[in-house]
């Protein structure tokens, strides 16, 4: 069995669990990811269909040191050499706080030297550092004098699915998309709308669920595909049994508007990614033109925050817009907006039902649910 950790955007942890529940039953919540423990085939398995995860480390072992030395001594008495081959390349990533170890570029050099030291020892041989590809991954979690030393089973961060070429500035990260559109509680079947698209990853991700696309099926790599014990055989069934499960037959109304059509561009270069050009709508298109064809749909929105200085009256207008489409055109509408702007929201005008404490990166951030009833939005939030 694996020990592990499974980072994901803060905020998200409660619905991490839910989504590996089936695959352990010791998962332990923590701030930016979850503990438990599972087998081979459900550590390919998380990989390959969790949609809220970043990376999943397996913990390799953990120590106390008060200097130097010691991270030495305990890092080189490792089996690395059973892990990490002669000719692989590797790469080594250091986070935490410490106030004993406050040069993280020392540590982790230290770290580097002991792990070289023990495979050369044993080898005869050494293998390399390579900061852009590395065939290993291994995370060192630092908390004052602890360390955790962790191996990267998903190699780059899951949520890079492998469906964009290019990334829109602003854009989501796919996983923290993914949890908006869980924590909307949208039935994968009613019309869903995005009228602030982007490049369309919000939307995108709706339809990665509502036609059960494992979203680790488009990657081309993950880190445990380099581990020595790595079993293709079990790794192939599984991808074969998640393809299965895909069902496209039932084709759900899902829409993403934007105003640039610079952005609508790489969200239909997604799709044909994806092979979803027939299952999503994209088209050019400003919010205030929304004309929705349904009812009884959800709608989440991640608008711009106006980060710049003097932005802050045209923010507010945009805003204040948003709330006249929700009331006036979304009628029957589950609307939802995630923003970092918490000023901002209050000139959406509408009383909100939940406010959902998020991260966007470093960005102190809400989800806001507007249910939309005729006769009900006159109050202010």
């Amino acid at each position: 069995m694996y020990k592990c950790y499974l980072t994901c955007p803060r905020g998200l942890e409660k619905l991490a669990k839910d989504e590996i529940n089936h695959l352990s039953n010791d998962i332990q919540i923590n701030k930016g990811g979850i503990n438990f423990h599972t087998d081979k085939e459900g550590l390919y398995n998380i990989n390959l269909r969790s949609r809220i995860g970043m990376h999943l480390l397996v913990e390799l072992f953990e120590f106390n040191a008060k200097n130097e030395s010691i991270i030495y001594s305990e890092v080189k008495k490792f089996n690395w050499d059973e892990h990490i081959d002669t000719n692989q390349t590797f790469i080594i990533k250091t986070r935490g706080n410490s106030e004993t170890f406050q040069n993280k570029n020392f540590l982790t050099l230290k770290i580097k030297d002991a792990i070289v030291d023990q495979i050369k020892k044993n080898k005869l041989s050494r293998p390399s550092i390579d900061k852009n590809n590395p065939d290993i991954i291994i995370s060192v979690y630092v908390s004052d004098n602890n360390f955790k030393v962790y191996i990267d089973s998903s190699g780059i961060s899951l949520h890079k699915r492998g469906y964009r070429n290019k990334i829109h500035k602003a854009a989501l990260n796919e996983s923290l998309a993914a949890g908006l559109v869980m924590l909307s509680n949208w039935n994968r079947s009613d019309p869903f709308y995005d009228t602030m698209c982007g490049s369309g990853t919000i939307a995108i991700e709706a339809a990665l669920m509502a036609y059960n696309i494992a979203p680790g099926l488009l990657r081309k790599h993950f880190g445990f595909q380099k581990w020595q014990d790595y079993d293709q055989i079990l790794f192939n069934k599984l991808k074969d049994e998640q393809k299965s499960l895909i069902n496209l037959d039932h084709k759900v109304k899902i829409f993403g508007y934007d105003s640039e059509f610079s952005n609508i561009v790489m969200a239909l270069y997604s799709t044909k990614l994806l092979d979803l050009e027939n299952y999503i709508s994209f088209k050019k298109q400003r919010m205030e033109k929304f004309e929705p064809k349904y009812t009884k749909a959800t709608l989440i929105i991640n608008p711009p925050y106006g980060d710049r200085i003097g932005e802050q009256d045209t923010i507010n207008a945009l805003y204040k817009m948003i709330g006249d489409i929700f009331k006036n055109k979304c009628i029957d509408f589950n609307c939802f907006v995630f923003t970092a702007n918490l000023d901002a929201v209050k000139h959406i005008g509408l009383r909100t039902n939940q406010k959902i404490v998020l991260k966007n990166g470093n960005l102190d951030s809400r989800l806001l649910n507007y249910p939309i009833q005729k006769g009900i939005y006159d109050k202010k939030n």
